[in-house]
């Protein structure tokens, strides 16, 4: 049984919110998991509809004339669990629902008087006399003229995959060394050299292996390498049958799939820019430039976009140039069993240094940010005459650059990086992140350089 960080979220949400919650993320990255486990633990009445499963039911509920409509319809398919004040309605795959009302619009047969399933549910949340929780993937390709509101009946909640430090919890590393390592981040200080190499060790694993939760249990449960990859490439393949279901342009589900499978290769490049040149012929990129296909990936959950901005400065938003960016993997575990043979893998799980870890570690990093509340404000900085700045956030109010460094550092402990030295002269930069395989080292008043696997502790919401 896994724990994840979302446990803690529902209990919360249960005990001081009388909101709808809607949990949104892509395929498998444990939403179904833990939101059963959830219900199960804590109410002994529920009603639960997976429209994957329950596909006769998709038309019932895609058009509803009102909530009382809704609660007859729910009465019919299971009454004697329906009872107020006790019981919790669980809506799963409900993006089912609004691909079928897209279906019905292109068909002019779409009841423009009846109401899609999150505009139904609003009175019954303030009526408060049941509690719902609504889940799907793909959310941000379906729900394309609904606006989800946070602050009013509905909370939205977005989940990944595991991140470095659930895939601890995993490995049964105690709370307490990893509160331990939390506060050495804060604190800056050295980390005890053994706990370093160890947990070390379970980054390079996580690396390989990825947050995917069956993929993470495939590997504590069987330690079996092959097995993992199966789940990795079956997850690819669901991703890439999305494209082809939630697309209505054939040559556009062409364009998302090739997008899709040269994210590797882009990233391995050394400036890791996506470049549409290499998707495109010239006469394609001349009519088009990608940002359509992009967006639908990132939409979709399965891909990272990190924009470059021509300034480090606050606001970032405003330097930001929409054209130029990196993609990479939602999840890094994904992108290995794209980019890397089973014997490679089976190599570097053996701590055999095979190949350069500059492009997974700055994937890695990308998804631990993006999970830890960087979704729309994840940036680098990229200039011909200052050099590459992996990823610019801002952090504690301030521009924070962060160097993302593989393999050993020189002599002294210390990796090169002409291009930070440069920002930090120029824009009067207070405080640099620099994340390596070496343990934490303080390289002047503004620099830092802490240990890759703290990344983890870098948080929107400090």
């Amino acid at each position: 049984m896994l724990r994840r960080k979302i446990d803690e979220y529902l209990n919360q949400w249960l005990d001081n919110r009388s909101t709808a919650l809607l949990i949104k993320g892509a395929r498998q990255v444990g939403k179904t998991y833990s939101i059963k486990k959830f219900i199960e633990s804590k109410f002994k009445h529920y009603i639960e509809i997976n429209f994957a499963v329950r596909t006769d039911l998709i038309d019932a509920f895609a058009e509803i004339s009102n909530y009382e409509q809704l609660l007859l319809r729910l009465s019919v398919i299971d009454g004697p669990n329906l009872i107020p004040g006790e019981t919790i309605i669980f809506f799963d795959e409900i993006q089912l629902l609004y691909a079928r009302r897209e279906e019905l619009k292109n068909q002019k047969k779409l009841d423009s008087t009846k109401q899609d399933l999150l505009t139904a549910i609003k009175p019954l949340v303030i009526n408060s006399n049941y509690r719902y929780i609504l889940s799907g993937s793909l959310l941000g390709v379906t729900l394309n003229n609904i606006t989800l509101n946070p602050t009013g009946y509905l909370d939205v909640v977005q989940m990944f995959p595991l991140d470095f430090e659930e895939y601890l919890w995993a490995k049964k590393v105690g709370e307490n060394v990893i509160n331990y390592l939390k506060d050495c981040f804060i604190e800056k200080h050295i980390v005890d050299e053994e706990i370093h190499k160890i947990i070390m060790n379970h980054f390079h694993e996580y690396v390989l292996i990825g947050g995917m939760p069956k993929a993470v249990l495939d590997f504590v449960n069987l330690n079996n390498i092959y097995i993992v990859e199966q789940t990795q490439e079956q997850i690819i393949d669901q991703y890439t049958i999305d494209i082809s279901q939630y697309t209505d342009e054939s040559i556009k589900k062409l364009r998302i799939k090739e997008v899709y499978k040269a994210i590797p290769s882009e990233i391995n490049k050394k400036n890791k820019r996506f470049i549409a040149s290499h998707i495109l012929n010239r006469s394609e990129l001349n009519r088009l430039n990608l940002i359509d296909e992009y967006l639908w990936l990132t939409n979709a959950g399965i891909a990272i976009p990190v924009f470059n901005v021509y300034e480090p400065i606050i606001p970032l938003q405003l330097s930001i140039e929409r054209k130029i960016m990196k993609l990479f993997v939602n999840d890094i575990g994904l992108l290995n069993t794209m980019l890397l043979s089973t014997g490679v893998k089976l190599q570097l799980l053996n701590n055999e240094k095979v190949i350069n870890y500059g492009a997974p570690f700055e994937n890695v990093c990308a998804q631990e940010l993006y999970a830890h509340g960087f979704v729309d404000s994840l940036y680098y900085y990229n200039s011909k005459k200052h050099g590459e700045i992996d990823f610019i956030i801002e952090y504690n109010n301030e521009v924070l650059p962060i160097e993302i460094k593989s393999g050993k550092p020189n002599d002294m402990n210390m990796y090169n990086h002409s291009a930070l030295n440069n920002i930090i002269e120029m824009y009067d930069i207070k405080t640099a992140y620099v994340f390596g395989e070496s343990n934490y080292i303080k390289e002047s008043d503004v620099i830092h350089q802490f240990p890759i696997y703290m990344i983890s502790f870098v948080n929107k919401k400090i």
